[in-house]
């Protein structure tokens, strides 16, 4: 799974290449709500380079395979890419020989999993998994900035500290409202478009968030620091990952 999540990165990383890497500024942003202009000048990104990708380290992360279940422990290894929008992440579990790849690229969705790298434990690619895999890429548009100014998302303030964005990619359509704080620091990222796994096959939409308790300092910036995601379910909230960000490398061309 390891050398898999290899392999897709360097061809992100390839098709990055093709893209300048320009600076965010003042007459950049001009056509973005105010609560993300905000965001991007409270996190001090403005005067610096824009990201294309990013390599995202977590210092410690969490999963709970079902709300009944314990959390288990993983390694999580992720890689975004802004243009092409994309992103792979790999999680091997700390307590069990079982390791998977998540994979969004080009409108194409991919779950795997495997016991001791040979066997298969988790297989999906369904259209249902490509659009929760973009929403999860779409929550992430504010830990990579980049993102924000592309040409295929809508965004449409909704007050002071909300903003709705509409992202089409590769015919796949999904929208999210992002929630941010008085100091200006995004909060909350809140979706209806996501599919939650009902049985084998079997999928309904349902509420899904991501919330940052935290940021911390980067050299002159601010970065996402510790993340919740959850479900709402009808029967309660099932929060199913959790994890702290160690630091995020911007534009990562080798």
């Amino acid at each position: 799974m390891k050398r898999v999540f290899i392999n897709d990165k360097s061809e992100f990383i390839e098709r990055n290449k093709g893209y300048e890497v320009e600076t965010f500024t003042e007459e950049l942003i001009i056509g973005l709500p105010e609560p993300l202009k905000k965001y991007l000048r409270v996190c001090g990104y403005i005067n610096t380079s824009i990201p294309v990708n990013a390599n995202v380290y977590w210092a410690e992360s969490w999963l709970k395979m079902s709300p009944d279940k314990d959390w288990g422990k993983l390694l999580t290894i992720q890689f975004n890419s802004v243009k092409p929008i994309g992103r792979v992440a790999y999680m091997k579990f700390s307590a069990m020989p079982v390791a998977a790849r998540d994979l969004y690229r080009d409108g194409y969705g991919e779950m795997n999993g495997k016991l001791f790298n040979l066997i298969k434990v988790v297989f999906d690619n369904s259209k249902e998994v490509a659009q929760s895999a973009l929403i999860t890429t779409f929550l992430e548009f504010i830990f990579i900035p980049g993102y924000l100014l592309l040409d295929n998302v809508e965004w449409e303030q909704l007050d002071d500290y909300s903003v709705r964005g509409t992202l089409v990619d590769n015919g796949i359509e999904v929208s999210g409202t992002f929630y941010f704080n008085e100091d200006g620091l995004f909060t909350r990222f809140e979706t209806f478009d996501r599919y939650f796994t009902t049985g084998k096959n079997t999928y309904e939409k349902v509420k899904f968030s991501a919330t940052v308790e935290s940021y911390k300092p980067q050299d002159n910036i601010k970065i996402c620091e510790k993340v919740k995601i959850a479900w709402h379910l009808p029967e309660g909230d099932y929060e199913y990952y959790k994890g702290t960000v160690d630091k995020i490398e911007f534009n990562v061309f080798d």
